[in-house]
C-alpha cells in the first residue's frame, strides 16, 4: 500500500515518486493546465493577429489576395474551377468569409490559418487528455507552439487550417462512440482537410487503418465510422477535374518536384537538427513505436498502463509518416511536392516525443520538462515581443531608393520585373506612382504565366509585342525564376546597371 507522500508526489506520467514538492503539485494540477492552456492560446492569438499586420505577403499569399477578392462571384469561381492555384475551392471559400471585413488584409487573410493554429493546438491537448495526465497534454501543446510549425499561422496559405481540422478530427474519432454526433462530426471535420489541401486525402489511409485495427482488437465494426471516412474522401474526387487542370497548366513548370531524398529532408526542415541526427530520431522514433504495438498485440503489462490504445499508437505511427508517403506518391505519380506540404505529420511526431518522453528513464522528470518547455516559450515570446516593438522590416521596394525616383522621372517608361515571383510583390509594396508602369512579360509558351494574367489585373504584356513597341525601358532583374534577363542578354540588348538591391539588379535597357 502507497504511503501518502508517494501517493502526493504521484508524476504526471503515472510514476509515484516523494519530494517532488509544490512545483510539481502545481504544475500537475488539472485547474492550473486548463488556466495554462487558455493562457497560452490568449497569448499566440494575440501575438500572432500583431505579427500578421507586420508581415508582407509573399507570391503564393499575393495569389491567394488576388484570387479572394475577385469579383464578381462568377469571376472568382471561373478562376478556381479552371485549375488557376492549387488551393482547392474549399479553401478559398473559407478566406471569402473574412474578405467582406474591413482592416488591414494582411491580418484578415490570415485570420483561417491563426484559427487552423488554434484548433491543432487545442487538439493536441484534447487527444493527449483523453489518455495522458496534464503533464503530458501540455507538453504536447508546447511542442507545437515551439515547432517550425507555428511560421504557418501566420502565412495566407491553407496549411495550418489543413492541420486544424485534422487535429479535430482525430480528437472526435477518439471519442466517436460517446456521443451519436461525433460520428457526423468526425465526417465534417474529415472533409474540412481534404477541403483545405487535395493532399490531406492521403492522410485518410492512416485513420483508415487505425479504425481497422480498432475493429480487430474489438471485434466490431463501426459502419457509421467507415461511412464517415468515405465522406471525408469527397471534396478530393470532386476536386480531381480541377487537380487534373492545374496539372495541365503548371505541373511541366512546377518549381518543386518530387525527389526521394525529400523523404529525410522533410524531417531535417521540421526539427532543425541536421540530416544525420534527423536521420537517427526518425529511426529510433519509429522502432519505439513498432515496440509499443508488438507489446500491445501481445498484451504485455507495459502496454497496459494509462496509455494511448493500439488503434491510436497506430495512427500516430502513420501521420509520423505521412510526408513519406506523400514523397512515395508525388514521386510515382509526377506531382509537386515541398516541405510545407507534409506539415499534418506534426500531429503524429508531438505524440511520438511524447511517447518517448514516457520511457520509464525519463517519466519520473516529467514536471521538470514541462517546466524547461515553459522557459523555452517565455524566451520565445520575449523575442516575440522585441520583434512587434522593433521597427517593421519594409518591403524591397520600400527599402530600394531608385524605385521611389524611377516613380517620378522617366514616366513614359515602362519597368519591366525579371521574375514573375518579384513581379507581383512589387506590384503590391512598390510606390504607388510607379505600380501602372511595372510590367511582367509573358512568352509565347508561357501557359501558366497567360492563364494567371487573365485573372489578375496587372500588367502583363506578351513579349513579341512589347520587344516592337518599346526600344528603350527599364528592368528590375534577379530574383527566382528570373527568364527575362537572361532572354534578353541572349537577344543582344544593352544593359546598363543603375542600381543594386541584395539580389536584385536595376538596368536601363536599350535595343541595340
Amino acid at each position: 500500500m502507497k504511503s501518502k507522500a508517494e501517493v502526493a508526489g504521484q508524476t504526471a506520467f503515472g510514476v509515484s515518486e516523494s519530494g517532488i514538492g509544490d512545483f510539481n503539485a502545481i504544475i500537475t494540477s488539472s485547474r492550473v493546465s486548463g488556466i495554462l492552456l487558455l493562457l497560452l492560446i490568449l497569448w499566440e492569438l494575440g501575438i500572432l493577429a500583431l505579427s500578421s499586420g507586420r508581415k508582407l505577403f509573399w507570391y503564393d499569399e499575393l495569389i491567394t489576395l488576388h484570387f479572394s477578392t475577385l469579383q464578381p462571384f462568377s469571376r472568382f469561381w471561373q478562376a478556381l474551377v479552371s485549375g488557376a492555384d492549387g488551393m482547392p475551392v474549399g479553401y478559398y471559400l473559407i478566406v471569402r468569409l473574412v474578405t467582406p471585413f474591413s482592416g488591414d488584409p494582411h491580418v484578415l487573410l490570415r485570420l483561417p490559418s491563426i484559427l487552423g493554429y488554434i484548433l491543432t493546438l487545442l487538439g493536441v491537448y484534447w487527444f493527449a487528455r483523453k489518455r495522458l495526465p496534464v503533464t503530458a497534454s501540455m507538453t504536447a501543446v508546447l511542442l507545437v507552439i515551439l515547432s517550425p510549425f507555428r511560421g504557418y499561422a501566420i502565412e495566407a496559405r491553407s496549411y495550418s487550417l489543413l492541420v486544424g481540422f485534422l487535429a479535430i478530427a482525430v480528437v472526435v474519432w477518439q471519442r466517436v462512440d460517446e456521443n451519436p454526433l461525433m460520428k457526423p462530426l468526425f465526417a465534417l471535420f474529415l472533409a474540412l482537410s481534404v477541403s483545405a489541401h487535395y493532399y490531406a486525402v492521403l492522410v485518410i489511409p492512416s485513420v483508415a487503418i487505425a479504425e481497422l485495427t480498432w475493429t480487430l482488437v474489438s471485434r466490431r465494426i463501426r459502419w457509421g465510422v467507415w461511412a464517415a471516412v468515405l465522406v471525408g474522401t469527397i471534396p478530393f474526387f470532386l476536386g480531381i477535374p480541377i487537380i487534373l487542370r492545374f496539372r495541365h497548366l503548371f505541373g511541366a513548370t512546377f518549381w518543386s518536384k518530387s525527389a526521394w531524398s525529400m523523404v529525410v529532408t522533410t524531417y531535417d526542415g521540421y526539427l532543425g537538427l541536421g540530416l544525420k541526427i534527423s536521420l537517427v530520431l526518425i529511426l529510433f522514433v519509429a522502432l519505439l513505436i513498432a515496440k509499443l504495438l508488438i507489446h500491445a498485440l501481445l498484451g504485455r503489462e507495459e502496454s497496459a498502463r494509462n496509455d494511448f490504445s493500439l488503434p491510436e499508437i497506430v495512427l500516430i505511427g502513420g501521420l509520423c509518416l505521412y510526408p513519406a508517403l506523400l514523397v512515395v506518391v508525388t514521386k510515382l505519380f509526377g506531382g509537386g511536392y515541398t516541405t510545407r506540404y507534409g506539415w499534418p505529420a506534426i500531429f503524429g511526431m508531438v505524440f511520438a516525443l511524447v511517447l518517448l518522453f514516457r520511457a520509464s528513464w525519463i517519466q519520473s522528470y516529467a514536471p521538470q520538462l514541462l517546466g524547461a518547455l515553459l522557459l523555452v516559450f517565455l524566451y520565445q515570446a520575449r523575442n516575440d515581443v522585441k520583434q512587434l516593438l522593433g521597427p517593421r522590416s519594409p518591403a524591397m521596394y520600400e527599402a530600394w531608393p531608385q524605385f521611389v525616383e524611377l516613380s517620378h522621372s522617366e514616366t513614359d517608361l515602362p519597368v519591366v520585373i525579371g521574375g514573375p515571383l518579384s513581379f507581383l510583390e512589387a506590384a503590391r509594396y512598390s510606390p504607388p506612382g510607379l505600380r501602372p508602369r511595372l510590367v511582367q512579360l509573358v512568352g509565347a509558351t508561357d501557359t501558366g504565366t497567360h492563364f494567371l494574367a487573365q485573372f489578375i489585373p496587372l500588367r502583363f504584356e506578351d513579349l513579341e509585342e512589347f520587344q516592337r513597341v518599346h526600344p528603350k525601358f527599364v528592368l528590375c532583374s534577379g530574383g527566382s525564376f528570373d527568364d527575362v534577363t537572361p532572354y534578353l542578354l541572349k537577344k543582344g540588348y544593352r544593359l546598363t546597371l543603375l542600381s543594386t538591391y541584395e539580389d536584385h539588379f536595376l538596368y536601363a535597357v536599350e535595343r541595340v
